[in-house]
């Protein structure tokens, strides 16, 4: 089975070769036969998904085809939600037993910006607990036995699966681009603040970001000029970019102080990669990260179990026994950082923000790990978001490529990360990266039969 990306469905659909209807159907069958054992939703919405659809088969006729991408450029295609979005219409667990069947009175802004497009919001998919401990009931599509990571497990399985052609996840750490590297897709981390968390479960307001999946990179870009907060400053070069910089770009190559922890068929692979972009006119130079750097992990880690703690300290008072033992250690942490270890830690961030916008002064975008390895074995495991958690903590725009797999069909990636606000740029040159990537793996195909 090929995939078939929202980009292409809703070239169909200008085209008049199927309506939303038959496409959300298409995306339906997939999810009854695959949902079983993948488990990605926490929460389905069929019957609605289908009404919308025909709705939007009924409105068609009244479009000219080169008018429906202007009047809703999401026209009919179907999405997954994470289930620390806030809707309406559908439950939000939060990845909580506390909190299971819940509805709330409110509808997360890109929830809301994802309907004014015309998307259909197929369903909430499957969290981690409060998007940071215990992990839920979804398998990696590659390999059932195996991880999909987390927290956004369900949302990047999903993709990954074929069950749905994008969906939103978020990331505090690592929670958008570990996923996505674990299940071969592209995820993508914009900028810090650059699209509403209005309506999303908090975990820490200095880290946590709306991010999305996605099997190709122009549903990616296509995705995020829809939920891009209209206030949104991007970077004035954003628009300049000439070809001489596609064709030749400057990658800082980052292995990181924590590269002895990559294990070497990954380790093979991101240096498989780099090989390929030198090979093809990339200016490919290794640099070492600030010494300055080197202790981001815990700064990170301060950081969120500090806003864990703010926002859901009381449930170690009134709902002790619903909490898993990672929750409890990650609660019981923050509740032992002071204001003084708080500042401290913002401090550094700004340190470490400085030092990585240094670098990327005399460089076009970063090449560094985007985890240690293949996913793990265990549905209970969601990995280590080491790798990821630096680019987040400095709220730099970070997207995964995939880069290939092990012997026994596990995926590979490789994360690449600009300045800050140069998303748009970060887009264009993922897209050289990966155009010279996938040559040696054949590209993305959807799992299982």
């Amino acid at each position: 089975m090929q995939y078939l990306t929202a980009t292409a469905a809703l070239a169909t659909i200008q085209r008049r070769e199927q309506v939303p209807s038959q496409l959300i159907e298409t995306y339906l069958a997939r999810i009854e036969q695959r949902e079983p054992t993948v488990q990605a939703w926490a929460h389905l919405a069929l019957a609605s998904a289908r009404e919308q659809a025909i709705g939007y088969d009924q409105r068609q006729r009244d479009y000219l085809p080169d008018t429906l991408s202007i009047e809703k450029p999401l026209w009919g295609i179907p999405v997954g939600i994470k289930d620390i979005f806030a809707t309406i219409d559908m439950p939000t667990g939060w990845g909580f037993p506390l909190y299971s069947g819940r509805y709330l009175s409110e509808e997360a802004d890109v929830v809301s910006r994802l309907k004014a497009a015309g998307a259909i919001i197929l369903g909430k998919t499957v969290t981690t607990e409060l998007a940071t401990a215990a992990a839920g009931t979804t398998g990696n599509p590659h390999n059932l036995d195996y991880s999909p990571g987390g927290s956004s497990s369900g949302s990047a399985a999903a993709v990954a699966d074929g069950m749905v052609p994008i969906a939103i996840g978020s990331q505090t750490m690592g929670s958008i681009l570990r996923p996505a590297a674990y299940c071969g897709i592209f995820g993508f981390k914009p900028s810090f603040g650059l699209i509403s968390r209005a309506g999303m479960m908090p975990v820490s307001v200095d880290l946590d970001h709306v991010g999305i999946f996605a099997t190709c990179l122009d549903d990616i870009r296509l995705v995020f000029e829809q939920l891009l907060d209209p206030g949104a400053l991007l970077s004035s070069r954003e628009d300049i970019i000439g070809s001489q910089l596609i064709s030749s770009p400057r990658i800082a190559w980052i292995k990181t102080p924590h590269w002895h922890l990559v294990e070497p068929m990954a380790q093979a692979c991101l240096q498989q990669a780099v090989d390929a972009l030198s090979q093809a006119g990339a200016t490919v130079r290794a640099v070492e990260l600030p010494t300055r750097c080197t202790d981001y992990w815990e700064t990170t880690q301060i950081l969120c179990a500090y806003g864990l703690y703010q926002h859901h300290g009381g449930l170690l008072k009134q709902h002790l026994p619903l909490c898993s033992p990672q929750l409890k250690d990650w609660m019981l942490r923050g509740q032992h950082i002071n204001a003084s270890e708080y500042a401290n830690a913002l401090h550094k961030k700004e340190q470490y923000r400085a030092d990585i916008d240094n670098i990327l002064n005399h460089f076009d975008v970063i090449l560094t790990p985007v985890t240690s390895g293949p996913a793990p074995m265990g549905r209970e495991q969601t990995g280590s978001p080491l790798f990821c958690s630096l680019w987040s903590l400095c709220g730099l725009p970070a997207l995964n490529i995939p880069a290939g797999k092990t012997a026994n069909g596990l995926p590979l990636g490789c994360q690449l990360v600009d300045q800050r606000n140069h998303d748009r740029q970060l887009f264009q040159i993922a897209q050289y990266c990966w155009q010279h990537i996938k040559s040696r793996f054949g590209g993305i195909q959807v799992p299982g039969k």
